[in-house]
């Protein structure tokens, strides 16, 4: 009798695959030439729906990407906004290795300075290029189209290596709506009415901390990177702890 070349079946509990971690779907959408998100005028790069991070129900969010991601143009730093797993919005903006803030760790921030975007900063660290794409917190690599009129200059971070530090915030806080899970908007939280952060507010409060990180590096240049707390610069920068070692990832889900 000829023997069977076929595999021998596995029982139904064996385990014939190993596990994989499942990246997010994504869907990209088309770019539009312009957005007006919170008064200022963008140029995006990069629009996108996250479905596992899409919050449930009606809402302001139901007509709302998950991800955009354009560089400013008054300044030349990228930006980006990423929905986060309870379905907030959270924003960030990348510096370069130039300016006085490069490294920090968030909590190492002169609070004098006014770099307290939605309350206060939650996120420092470098380009996150260890994510899944659309939750990476770092450059978008998108070349459709010609940016040229955009500067880059040597605070830009065009070449969209790890040579940029980012600055983040998340909309979480207290008074503010968890809008993927009702229930957690009242179980161990505080009582009130609590807001919604949209997207308008979110890219208003980006493009705040873009400008006011620029100013910062304008005005320390202008010093000659000698300030002291009566030459315009409220503190010394030099003297406050810098982050030997940058905390990869930051603090983002």
């Amino acid at each position: 009798m000829t023997k069977s070349t076929k595999p021998p079946r596995r029982g139904a509990g064996s385990k014939s695959r190993s596990l994989v971690p499942v990246a997010p779907r994504s869907t990209a959408i088309a770019l539009p030439e312009q957005l007006i998100l919170g008064g200022h005028a963008i140029d995006p790069e990069q629009i996108t729906q996250i479905p596992e991070r899409r919050p449930y129900g009606e809402g302001p969010w139901r007509d709302e990407p998950d991800r955009i991601a354009w560089r400013d143009p008054a300044t030349g730093y990228s930006c980006l906004v990423l929905r986060q797993a309870d379905g907030t919005l959270s924003g960030y903006v990348a510096v370069t290795p130039s300016h006085p803030l490069w490294c920090y760790e968030r909590d190492a921030i002169p609070a004098d300075l006014g770099i307290s975007p939605h309350r206060g900063l939650d996120y420092s660290a470098l380009c996150d290029q260890d994510a899944p794409p659309m939750l990476q917190i770092c450059h978008v690599h998108h070349h459709a189209r010609s940016r040229q009129h955009v500067p880059t200059t040597a605070d830009s971070d065009a070449s969209g290596g790890r040579d940029a530090w980012w600055f983040g915030f998340n909309t979480d806080k207290p008074g503010d709506l968890l809008p993927h899970g009702y229930a957690r908007n009242d179980h161990n939280r505080e009582a009130g009415q609590k807001v919604y952060r949209d997207l308008a507010y979110v890219a208003g409060e980006v493009v705040d901390l873009a400008a006011r990180l620029k100013a910062l590096k304008d005005q320390t240049a202008s010093l000659g990177g000698d300030a002291d707390a009566g030459a315009g610069v409220p503190l010394v920068l030099d003297a406050k702890p810098r982050a030997l070692l940058p905390r990869k990832g930051g603090g983002h889900d």
